[in-house]
């Protein structure tokens, strides 16, 4: 194997700059690696070797299981930004694929393997992508699919972490969320097509901002397991302008004002913590006699 930094190796010859890693900032020792076929450029762990980037242009990609002889057991950002990617394959082992096709636009097909726990920030901006099979191994949804075209998604059982998993997608409708599910800030900020919900009996708490200007959301049926609600968390939305001057944001529009859903209405136990949200921001409460 050859150290990467000795070779100027960049990537399907874009022309752009790609020899800046993110985790060269936490250690100035740290050293990476360029594989003999040169396709791949990997950092060793501790139980194999992390994929951090692919220097081929194939658009159709199997994932090798073993590279220069070292089992591979990660993927960090290894495809982010090659818009022309339209499909991959990753191998049994791998545990985590982080941020690995982030800016992917192209993506349309990804196999992913059983084991697989960690998909933060991997299919983020992925904006062809319209289905996925996911392992029921997988914990870790943070920021997993933000802006793809994913219309409906049922999060497997033991799912932890769903923070900002699906903020900004505006092609989804339809999410079902397991009692596993730990921290959900911001999951679906944003979803503005999203239309229906289901939350599973033992979910335990509804974090910060995790329905946040959901515009077709109009009702939600609150598990009485619920006990906690975060900050904005459901049925508040913003009231915006969209003019596109330098007096706005990157988004394209102001803030003017912030207000309830139209129509929308809590469904839930009478005397629950649903309730008491209901009447502290003023939405409208529907007693669950089921």
């Amino acid at each position: 194997m050859k150290a990467y930094w000795s070779d100027g190796r960049g990537r399907y010859g874009t022309g752009e700059d790609y020899d800046y890693f993110y985790k060269s900032e936490d250690s100035e020792n740290w050293e990476i690696f360029t594989s003999s076929d040169g396709l791949w450029t990997y950092d060793v762990l501790e139980d194999g070797i992390e994929l951090i980037r692919y220097n081929g242009s194939e658009i159709h990609i199997v994932v090798p299981s073993v590279v220069d002889g070292r089992k591979v057991t990660s993927l960090d950002s290894t495809f982010d930004g090659f818009y022309e990617l339209k499909s991959a394959e990753i191998p049994e082992g791998v545990k985590s694929i982080l941020g690995a096709f982030y800016g992917c636009e192209a993506l349309e097909k990804v196999k992913l393997p059983e084991g697989l726990e960690n998909i933060s920030y991997a299919f983020n901006s992925c904006f062809s992508l319209k289905n996925i099979s996911i392992p029921n191994s997988v914990k870790d949804f943070s920021f997993a699919f933000g802006e793809t075209a994913i219309e409906s998604f049922e999060f497997p059982q033991g799912t932890i972490n769903i923070d900002s998993a699906f903020s900004d997608c505006q092609c989804l409708k339809k999410v079902k969320i397991p009692k596993s599910v730990i921290t959900s800030s911001e999951a679906f900020a944003d979803c503005e097509a999203l239309e229906h919900v289901e939350l599973e009996e033992g979910l335990q708490k509804l974090e910060d901002y995790i329905f946040f200007h959901c515009l077709s959301l109009k009702e939600l049926r609150i598990p009485e397991s619920v006990k906690e609600f975060g900050e904005q968390s459901v049925g508040i939305m913003e009231v915006r302008e969209y003019v596109g001057n330098k007096n706005v944001d990157i988004r394209g529009y102001r803030i003017k004002d912030k207000c309830i859903v139209p129509s929308f209405k809590i469904i839930g136990v009478k005397g629950s913590v649903a309730e008491e949200y209901a009447k502290e921001n003023n939405i409208t409460f529907v007693n669950d006699a089921s």
